[in-house]
């Protein structure tokens, strides 16, 4: 299973992130470690994301990971689409979208939602 994708959708960079299933800390830093490396190709302001986190479980740590993940992510992302939260997942993700000062962000239900949603934007 691929869990990064990079592809351009009218005009648009977007990768889409793979969190879910990911039941432990671990999976989520390791694989974090890695997905940074590919966000920081892109020129600041020009990246659009979309992130599933279906069934992935999420803990007080998590949130944590989470937070420092969307903080680095911030100066590359124009906007970013989660989809596949549960309401516990929306709490925390809205909350270190707060910390982080992140607006950016919408909760969606699916990946063409998300996909339909982010090519409408400017």
């Amino acid at each position: 299973m691929n869990r990064i994708e990079e592809f351009t959708r009218d005009g648009k960079n977007i990768i889409y992130i793979d969190f879910s299933g990911f039941t432990t800390d671990k999976e989520f830093t390791d694989f974090i470690a890695s997905a940074k490396i590919v966000v920081k190709k892109y020129s600041p302001g020009s990246l659009y994301t979309i992130t599933n986190i279906t069934d992935a479980k999420i803990s007080a740590n998590t949130h944590d990971i989470m937070s420092d993940w969307i903080t680095h992510n911030k100066p590359y992302v124009k906007f970013g689409a989660v989809y596949g939260a549960d309401s516990t997942s929306k709490i925390i993700g809205k909350t270190a979208s707060i910390v982080s000062q992140r607006s950016n962000l919408a909760y969606l239900s699916s990946k063409e939602e998300a996909l339909d949603y982010l090519s409408k934007l400017d």
